[in-house]
């Protein structure tokens, strides 16, 4: 009106710039814990950077020696080794898979699968079984 302020109005307007400052405090405080954080990830990136670095020079300096000593041939030996036990292996996985599958079918056989895949009658080797019920519901 006349440049007059009522006490309800004043305190209203206080109210408002009082919810924006500690709107504004609480962004600037987040902003700087987020900065915070921001700036310890990358002393830890940096940090593991760093070992994974050392590491990698410590293996590269050993694989260089072992080149230049000349055992490389010993680790081809080594491979062709580990080849040869590998199909070993192998084979003789196959041979078990083999003989566990034929055990299987005579088994399948024993109990009756080989008619078409399913059970005709289980009584004959489990005594004690029931036919299950149909639901009423």
């Amino acid at each position: 009106m006349f440049g007059l302020t009522t006490t309800r109005r004043l305190r209203a307007e206080l109210a408002l710039a009082k919810q924006e400052t500690d709107r504004q405090r609480e962004r600037a405080d987040n902003a700087e814990a987020d900065a915070e954080t921001a700036k310890h990830n990358r002393r830890q990136a940096l940090d593991q950077l760093a070992a994974a670095d050392s590491a990698n020079r410590v293996l590269h300096t050993r694989l260089k020696q072992t080149a230049s000593t000349g055992d490389t041939a010993g680790l081809e030996r080594r491979i062709v080794r580990l080849r040869e036990a590998s199909k070993r292996i192998l084979a003789a996985h196959a041979r078990e898979k083999k003989r566990a599958d034929h055990l299987q079918r005579r088994l399948d056989d024993a109990v009756g699968l080989h008619y078409g895949g399913h059970i005709r009658d289980s009584r004959q080797y489990q005594p004690g079984y029931e036919k299950p019920k149909a639901d009423a519901s």
